[in-house]
C-alpha cells in the first residue's frame, strides 16, 4: 500500500468517526440513522483502502449494517408520510390529530368501513360493546330516557366503554346511508399493547373527544357506561 493510500484510508476513518459521533449526539431518530449511514459508507471505503487487499469481511458486515439502516430510514419516512392513502383515508386522518400517519395506518388495517343499508341498531342499552365506532358521514341517533340526540360525523361511539369497560346506557341507531368505521376492541387493544406510543396517542385522542363533548354540556352525545 502506498503512503497516499494510507493517508486516504486514515481520512476516511476519521470522517466516519465524526459522522458516528454526530449521530449519537442527536435525539432525532431519522437524523441519527442518516448520520450513521454516512459513517458506515466511509468505514467501507476505509476497509477497502486500508491494506493491499480490501477487508472484504469487514466491508460485507458494514454493508449489511448500512442496508438495515436504509430499511429503517424508509420505514421512518413512511411513518410520517401520507403517501398511499386515498382521499377517504386522508379526510379521516384529519380527524385523528394525535396520531402520525404510520399509527393511523396501523389502526385502519383492523378497521371495517361500513355504510348502513337500512336503519341499524349498533349499540343496545345494557349490552356489552365489543366494538368502537367513529361516524364519518351523516349522523347517528342516540336514544336514552325517551330523548333522541344526534351524533354527527367526527364523533366516537363507545370510547368510554373501550377505556373503562361496562355496558351501554343507551341505544344508538345508524340511519340508512350513515357511514362509519368500526374496530373490534380486542384487536385495537392488541395493537395498543404492542406499541406504547400508539396507546398514548389513542388515549390522548379519546380524552380530547370526551372533553369536547363535555365542553358543550351535552352528555347524551357520548355513550356513557355503567360503573
Amino acid at each position: 500500500m502506498t503512503l497516499s493510500s494510507f493517508l486516504t484510508a486514515n481520512i476516511f476513518v476519521h470522517i466516519a468517526l465524526a459522522f458516528y459521533v454526530a449521530g449519537f449526539l442527536t435525539r432525532n431518530e431519522l437524523l441519527l440513522r442518516g448520520l450513521i449511514l454516512c459513517g458506515t459508507c466511509f468505514y467501507i471505503l476505509y476497509y477497502y483502502f486500508v491494506s493491499e487487499t480490501p477487508l472484504w469481511d469487514a466491508i460485507l458486515a458494514s454493508s449489511v449494517i448500512g442496508l438495515a439502516n436504509i430499511v429503517m430510514i424508509t420505514v421512518i419516512l413512511r411513518e410520517g408520510s401520507l403517501i398511499g392513502m386515498n382521499a377517504d383515508m386522508r379526510r379521516l386522518f384529519s380527524a385523528f390529530p394525535t396520531l402520525n400517519p404510520g399509527q393511523f395506518r396501523r389502526i385502519m388495517r383492523v378497521a371495517d368501513w361500513q355504510t348502513a343499508t337500512k336503519d341499524a341498531v349498533i349499540c343496545e342499552k345494557d349490552q356489552e360493546l365489543d366494538r368502537l365506532f367513529f361516524v364519518t358521514k351523516g349522523e347517528m341517533r342516540l336514544l336514552r330516557d325517551g330523548r333522541e340526540t344526534p351524533i354527527p360525523a367526527g364523533n366516537f361511539i363507545g370510547e368510554i366503554s373501550f377505556l373503562i369497560g361496562g355496558a351501554a346506557t343507551a341505544d344508538v341507531i345508524a340511519p340508512e346511508g350513515t357511514q362509519y368505521v368500526a374496530w373490534r376492541k380486542s384487536e385495537l387493544r392488541q395493537l395498543m399493547e404492542r406499541s406504547p406510543r400508539l396507546s398514548n396517542a389513542l388515549g390522548a385522542l379519546f380524552n380530547v373527544d370526551i372533553a369536547r363533548k363535555l365542553a358543550v354540556s351535552a352528555p347524551d352525545q357520548s355513550l356513557f357506561v355503567k360503573q
